[in-house]
């Protein structure tokens, strides 16, 4: 099978992504579960409108983990969870 025959047959997932204070969230459609979690962030943070000065870290909420950035999708949840992530500013402890 080819990558591109492979990559069609792929579940598109829709994730939630709520801000700091959870007044505002957005949902990310059309990812695979090979997308990096440096890659959620960085489109979460646009569509936020988080700052920049910031270095933003992603929380799974469901667990409380913060999430590595070569974390991929595939592995938080299997294909009929909900996902919902939280933007929170880096504390410099790593």
């Amino acid at each position: 099978m080819s990558t591109q025959e492979q990559a069609e047959r792929e579940t598109l997932r829709t994730i939630q992504v709520r801000d700091p204070n959870g007044h505002r969230s957005i949902f990310l459609e059309g990812l695979t579960s090979s997308v990096t979690i440096a890659e959620i962030r960085a489109r979460a943070k646009s569509a936020l409108r988080l700052t920049e000065e910031v270095d933003w870290n992603v929380r799974d909420e469901h667990s409380g983990r913060l999430l590595q950035e070569d974390q991929r999708l595939a592995e938080l949840t299997n294909s009929d969870t909900q996902v919902t992530l939280r933007m929170q500013p880096d504390a410099g402890l790593g």
